[in-house]
């Protein structure tokens, strides 16, 4: 073997204009590919990256991907290639890009590498991007961490369900804003792993109970009076029995995930279940929704 062998890294990229990267994360969503997503500030383009440690794999991966996006429409601009780095290039490539952020009012997410002058109510969560998960900052996250300071700021919560979790920042924001318990779970094992590696990073791995499972496979999981689905429109759909049934009387639901097309009809689905809409953002391309379950539905 070559010498550096072990910190080769292959890299599958995509990119494609704003228009296209709604249809193109869903399309890459329903392959399995788990891929950090990129948005260049002045110019129309979004940029997804999946890494590999082997160029086989890599390959592979890139006719699937090739494959199902020929299916979703021949009429797509997009641009797919691999490139082979090392790892200590692709490291100060997302120090060149990665930087400390207030996402809410009170919810700070920064690298290691960077400094903050945290004021006396920040909750500021430390996450550095790995090769398959990025710090977590899409929208829909986003959009779940402020509703989430919102809430807590103004109700007393015990206990959170972070259904979907990712990279765990949902669960970290949770505990470190007074949540005594959180449950955390997602269908990828890998996503898992890396939630309690991050939550034990930033000192709540004892307070957040992480598990590898699809929301059909779940079983009985209990009430939360605060519970993030933070998953695709379709599970959103598919399994509304289950996330309906984990927010207790009187509890709040995140639903994110949707696309801005999707949004009206989820939020419809659970409007007929007892859900009441209570505030609702968008980007543009995915819109997300604060819900309250009332009380005797």
């Amino acid at each position: 073997m070559p010498p550096g062998w072990r910190n080769l890294v292959f890299v599958i990229r995509i990119e494609c204009s704003r228009v296209a990267a709604v249809a193109v994360e869903v399309a890459l969503d329903a392959l399995g590919a788990v891929v950090t997503r990129w948005d260049e500030a002045d110019e129309d383009c979004v940029r997804f990256e999946e890494y590999f440690c082997d160029t086989a794999a890599a390959n592979a991966r890139s006719a699937q991907m090739e494959s199902i996006l020929e299916q979703w429409s021949a009429d797509a601009r997009y641009a797919i290639g691999v490139t082979e780095l090392r790892d200590r290039d692709w490291q100060e490539a997302w120090k060149a890009t990665i930087h400390a952020a207030r996402v809410s009012e009170r919810i700070v997410v920064k690298p290691s590498w960077e400094e903050w002058d945290t004021q006396p109510r920040d909750c500021v969560i430390e996450i550095d991007p790995g090769m398959s998960f990025g710090t977590g900052l899409h929208f829909t996250t986003q959009s779940c961490l402020r509703f989430m300071d919102s809430v807590l700021n103004e109700v007393p919560v015990e206990r959170f369900c972070d259904m979907g979790c990712g990279s765990g920042i949902l669960s970290i924001a949770a505990v470190k804003l007074g949540v005594a318990e959180v449950v955390a779970f997602d269908i990828d094992p890998d996503a898992v792993q890396i939630a309690a590696e991050n939550c034990a990073g930033n000192g709540v791995g004892e307070q957040v109970k992480t598990r590898a499972a699809a929301l059909a496979d779940i079983g009985e999981i209990g009430s939360y009076p605060l519970v993030a689905a933070n998953i695709l429109a379709h599970v959103l759909r598919d399994e509304i029995d289950t996330i309906a049934s984990a927010v207790e009387p009187g509890g709040y639901l995140m639903v994110a995930g949707t696309t801005e097309g999707d949004f009206p009809a989820v939020s419809a689905l659970y409007g007929a279940r007892g859900f009441e809409l209570l505030s609702e953002t968008g980007d543009g391309e995915w819109r997300s929704g604060l819900c309250r379950r009332m009380v005797g539905m």
